[in-house]
C-alpha cells in the first residue's frame, strides 16, 4: 500500500516543473484511504510494538490529510512543488480561511478580534469572517502624538534593484545620525538576515559611537532573553539592536519608556516572492482583483506597524519611528497608515539628524 501511494506521488513529481496547481488528487487519496484503513486495523489489534509512537504520528498525519481533503472547496488550492533541497511536496493550501473560521465563530454568541494592526479593516473582515458588514470600532490612541516623531526617508529604498553596497551604507549612516541625536536604546528592523548582515558590516566599517547587537537566525529562548536584557542595562553609550522585520523581536515585546526610544524600519515588509505568495496572489486576483495587495502589500504593512509599535507602549513613552523607504511616500501605502500617523516629516540623509535633534529638544523644553 505504501508502494502504491509512493507510485502516485512519483507520477505527480514527474509532471511537476517548479510548482504545479492541480485540480484533483483523487487517485492518490484513494490509495491513502486504503492505507489509512489498514493502518487503523493494525493499531487496534496491536497495542504495543516497537516504534509505536512513530507509527502513531504517521497515522494522525494521514487522518489529518483526509480530513482536509474532505473540506476542499473553492477556498483551497492543491499544488505540488519541487523544493530547493530536492524534496517533493504535495500541499492542500487553504488560501482563504474565512469559511472555516466562520464555522467556529458561529458556535459562539459573539467574537471580539482585538489588535492594533487589524488594518486595513476590510481585508481582515474578509479573511476572518467573510462578511464585510461585520461591526468594527477604531479606538482612538491614548498616546500623545507630540511624544512621537514619524519620519519617512525619500532617498533610500529596499527594492531588490536597489540592494547594493551604497544603499547599505546609506542605511547605516541613517542609523548613525538618528542615534547620535539622543543617547538611548534603538531597534533597527531589516527585510532579511542577508540585509541585516550587509548593514551590520557597513556599520562595523564606520567609527561607531554606540554599541550594537544583532538577531541571529537560530536563537534559543535564552539567547532571546539575553538580547532583550541588554535593553535594561545601564550604559554610557547608546545601544542599537539589529533585527529582522516580522521576527520574534518585532511583536509581543514590551520595552517601555527609556528601554527603547526609537525604531528604524527599513523597507515595506513585503514577503519574499515564493510559491505560496504567488498562489495567494493568483487566488485574490481572481476573486477580488487585488492579488498583490492581499498577498504582499497588506501583510507587509502589518509587519511594519508591528515593528513601529515597539516604541510607544505607555502614555509616558516617547520616541522616534523612522521609515526608510521612499515607497512610504506613495498614496497607496499612506492609505494603510493608522490614523495616529496623520503627520510625518519627509527627510533626506543630510537633514535627518537636525529634524531628530529638534524633536528631542522640543520635548525637553516642554514643562
Amino acid at each position: 500500500m505504501l508502494e502504491r501511494c509512493n507510485k502516485e506521488l512519483l507520477e505527480l513529481k514527474r509532471e511537476c516543473e517548479g510548482y504545479c496547481i492541480l485540480n484533483d488528487i483523487r487517485y492518490f487519496i484513494t490509495e491513502i484511504m486504503t492505507l489509512f484503513g489498514e493502518l487503523e486495523k493494525f493499531m487496534e489489534t496491536n497495542a504495543q510494538f516497537g516504534d509505536r509512537d512513530l507509527v502513531l504520528d504517521f497515522y494522525f498525519c494521514l487522518r489529518n490529510l483526509l480530513y482536509i481533503y474532505d473540506r476542499l472547496d473553492e477556498n483551497y488550492r492543491i499544488y505540488t512543488e519541487l523544493l530547493p533541497d530536492g524534496r517533493f511536496m504535495l500541499r492542500l493550501f487553504c488560501v482563504n480561511p474565512s469559511g472555516n473560521l466562520k464555522e467556529c465563530l458561529d458556535k459562539g454568541n459573539s467574537t471580539v478580534f482585538f489588535s492594533a494592526t487589524l488594518l486595513p479593516i476590510q481585508y481582515y473582515k474578509e479573511l476572518l469572517s467573510g462578511d464585510p458588514e461585520e461591526y468594527a470600532v477604531y479606538a482612538k490612541s491614548p498616546f500623545s502624538s507630540e511624544k512621537r516623531l514619524l519620519l519617512i526617508a525619500s532617498d533610500v529604498s529596499s527594492r531588490y534593484t536597489r540592494r547594493n553596497l551604497r544603499e547599505y551604507q546609506k542605511v547605516a549612516e541613517y542609523v548613525e545620525r538618528i542615534v547620535s541625536a539622543r543617547k538611548g536604546n534603538y531597534l533597527v528592523f531589516l527585510p532579511s538576515y542577508q540585509y541585516l548582515k550587509a548593514v551590520r558590516e557597513a556599520l562595523e566599517e564606520r567609527e561607531q559611537t554606540f554599541s550594537s547587537i544583532f538577531q541571529s537566525a537560530h536563537m534559543s529562548e535564552q539567547d532571546r532573553e539575553e538580547f532583550l536584557e541588554e535593553f535594561s542595562e545601564e550604559r554610557e553609550d547608546s545601544l542599537v539592536g539589529l533585527c529582522v522585520m516580522g521576527g520574534v523581536f518585532s511583536e509581543g515585546i514590551d520595552l517601555k519608556e527609556s528601554r527603547l526610544i526609537g525604531a528604524v524600519i527599513v523597507g515595506t515588509g513585503l514577503p519574499m516572492v515564493c510559491t505560496e505568495q504567488e498562489i495567494l496572489k493568483g487566488y485574490f486576483d481572481e476573486t477580488k482583483e487585488k492579488g498583490f495587495d492581499y498577498a504582499y502589500q497588506y501583510p507587509g504593512m502589518n509587519k511594519v506597524m508591528q515593528a513601529a509599535g515597539r516604541v510607544i507602549r505607555t502614555v509616558r513613552d516617547e520616541g522616534v519611528i523612522a521609515l526608510l523607504d521612499e515607497r512610504f511616500l506613495n498614496t497607496d501605502y499612506q492609505a494603510l497608515f493608522p490614523r495616529e500617523w496623520d503627520g510625518y516629516y519627509q527627510v533626506r540623509l543630510e537633514n535627518v539628524e537636525e529634524v531628530v535633534k529638534s524633536f528631542w529638544e522640543g520635548l525637553t523644553a516642554c514643562p
